[in-house]
């Protein structure tokens, strides 16, 4: 029943060609490798994002992190563009790598965006605003790629459930800085887990349950025109 789930959460965002997605075994993942980078990049960078930054900082990086940012943004754009019109073979390494950038990319612009709708007293100073933390957030993220490109068989299951997960986790993410967005929400919470985050949390869930529903829904009726 778990991997019926997880097959369909993959569906609703992803084509599932077998042929551009990790193995670990013979336990393949629900998301093609560029699919899973993105989502599971987007998720890897909000666990290292809210273990790194405790201060509620809410302003977004200096330039010179915003530019590595759009760097990586771009990367899986320029590589997915690039290799539909032929101008290169791509291959499951490069598209994992250049979504899971692009997704950790997409994460770290909206962290300060969450604290400064969710605090009731974010601090003003930017994340990464010492260059040595953008090193280890970076570095951090490529030791991750590396890792799981070595793709160990006994964390086939591990990564099969993450890549699921991290789609989940996206959506719930997103649609939980659009709830902050509302001023009845924003501004009021004091510390990370405070009952202002209840009721916002258990409304942007089922947001994204909907929003999951509604584009497995769009992807079979796509489907069922090809």
């Amino acid at each position: 029943m778990s991997n019926i789930l997880m097959e369909i959460i993959g569906f609703s965002v992803c084509h599932q060609l077998d042929s551009r997605s990790l193995v670990f075994g013979n336990i393949t993942s629900p998301l093609c490798s560029r699919c899973a980078g993105i989502y599971i990049g987007f998720l890897i960078s909000a666990i290292i994002l809210f273990l790194m930054f405790k201060k509620k900082q809410s302003d977004l990086p200096p330039v010179y992190a915003l530019v590595i940012l759009a760097i990586f943004f771009l990367s899986t754009l320029v590589d997915g563009l690039a290799s539909y019109f032929g101008l290169y073979m791509t291959n499951n390494i490069i598209r994992f790598s250049t979504g899971f950038l692009c997704g950790a990319s997409i994460m770290t612009i909206l962290y300060p965006v969450f604290n400064f709708q969710y605090y009731s007293n974010p601090s003003k100073e930017r994340i990464f605003k010492r260059p040595f933390t953008f090193i280890i957030f970076v570095t951090s993220l490529i030791a991750f790629i590396v890792f799981t490109l070595f793709r160990f068989v006994f964390l086939g299951s591990f990564y099969y459930y993450l890549s699921s997960v991290s789609v989940v986790f996206t959506f719930f993410f997103v649609s939980l800085v659009m709830m902050y967005l509302v001023p009845f929400f924003s501004q009021k919470a004091g510390r990370l887990f405070s009952k202002y985050l209840m009721i916002p949390a258990v409304l942007a869930l089922v947001l994204a349950a909907l929003e999951i529903f509604i584009a497995y829904k769009l992807h079979e009726i796509m489907n069922n025109f090809v």
